[in-house]
């Protein structure tokens, strides 16, 4: 077994993928900031109206629903990397890991987190995942990949109807005592929900990480150019219908309420598998400000967690509490300002060669203690 990988050793494309993935986390969210107003489908307020019903369009057919799916095939993909120099105890303890970061993450500031979902698909999927007997082929994987998903999809039916009340309530508490004490349950139910949603793409990132399609994008850009029209036209047709909805040019009703809610769920696997398409050809070629979005993509978990402190303490009724008269437009470009400062900094910082603090966390306590010294400088 070795220790973690150096980052003179790290390919650029799901590093790049990563750093690139964070803004459409940061848009993806925004909105569940949004509070003290009616709340209509996936979360969105009630009653768009001018620019911010174009920019719920936008983001119903490309980010929400895609964007945590996305990151869990990168998840998946660090797994497979990780299965190759380290052994099953390694995989279980990196689930269990993200786990604690998770919880610490829901509980104390946006119980919305998804590292906790993963770490508990981790942990689920590590006797599979790991080198040895009983590892499962990619064929497999991507069999169990496809009858989760499908439970998934027929789990997702409810979508098709307004939800009534925010994605996460506790952003609208009055004080910070109720603020924290909902927080558990919040995050408990989200963990569970997420990480059932979200392990179809784990493995399907399994898989990509032993097809070496992100290892050397320059020679498999027709792959990588499938992925991106394949999966983007049917995130936009599968999404469109919910996306209507949420602006108002319709409102569905019994059975079409449910297929609208089960298309924008496949539509979120399609369109995660598109993404990732547009990201590896990104990184297939030479572009001004690349290097740097892929060096603040090794800061990911520092960064998602950090996206969370500020919108907090922007939006949450018991700090700036914006959130009850923000615009989804204001929500949406401050999410992508908190990206833009979040990658100057972090991508300076890696290309310094410093690791984010989040990343150094989990790697010292992944990895066996006699390992620690071989942590990457």
């Amino acid at each position: 077994m070795t220790g973690p990988t150096g980052l003179s050793a790290r390919r650029t494309a799901p590093d790049l993928a990563r750093g690139l993935m964070l803004v459409l986390i940061a848009v993806a969210n925004a909105h569940l900031y949004l509070v003290d107003r009616p709340i209509g489908y996936r979360g969105y307020p009630a009653g768009l109206v001018g620019g911010d019903r174009v920019v719920a369009v936008v983001q119903m057919v490309l980010v929400d629903g895609r964007v945590y799916p996305l990151f869990a095939a990168l998840v998946g993909y660090g797994l497979a990397r990780l299965a190759d120099r380290a052994p099953e105890g390694v995989l279980r303890r990196r689930g269990v890991v993200l786990i604690g970061v998770g919880a610490l993450h829901g509980v104390l500031l946006f119980p919305g987190d998804i590292i906790g979902a993963y770490g508990l698909v981790i942990l689920l999927v590590a006797p599979v995942v790991a080198t040895g007997p009983a590892a499962s082929s990619s064929r497999g994987l991507l069999a169990a990949a496809g009858a989760i998903a499908a439970f998934g999809v027929l789990l997702s039916t409810g979508q098709g109807t307004p939800q009534g009340v925010p994605t996460v309530p506790s952003i609208g508490a009055p004080t910070v005592g109720a603020f924290l004490a909902a927080h558990p349950g919040e995050w408990l139910t989200t963990t569970l929900f997420s990480a059932l949603l979200t392990a179809p793409a784990v493995l399907v990132g399994v898989v990509i990480a032993r097809s070496g399609t992100l290892d050397d994008p320059e020679a498999r850009r027709r792959r990588l150019a499938l992925w991106a029209v394949g999966g983007l036209g049917a995130s936009v047709l599968l999404g469109l219908p919910l996306a209507l909805a949420v602006v108002g040019t319709w409102v569905p009703a019994g059975v079409l309420a449910g297929l609208a809610g089960a298309a924008h769920t496949a539509g979120g696997y399609a369109g995660a598998l598109g993404l990732l398409g547009v990201m590896g050809l990104l990184a297939s070629v030479s572009w001004p400000g690349r290097d740097l979005i892929a060096a603040a993509g090794t800061w990911s978990m520092t960064l998602y967690l950090s996206q969370s402190v500020v919108f907090v303490a922007v939006f949450a009724t018991v700090a700036g509490g914006l959130g009850s008269t923000a615009s989804l437009t204001t929500a949406t470009v401050t999410g992508l300002l908190v990206w833009l400062v979040g990658v100057l900094v972090a991508g300076l910082l890696a290309r310094a060669g410093h690791r984010g603090p989040a990343e150094l966390a989990v790697r010292k306590l992944t990895y066996p203690r006699e390992r620690n010294s071989r942590l990457s400088r």
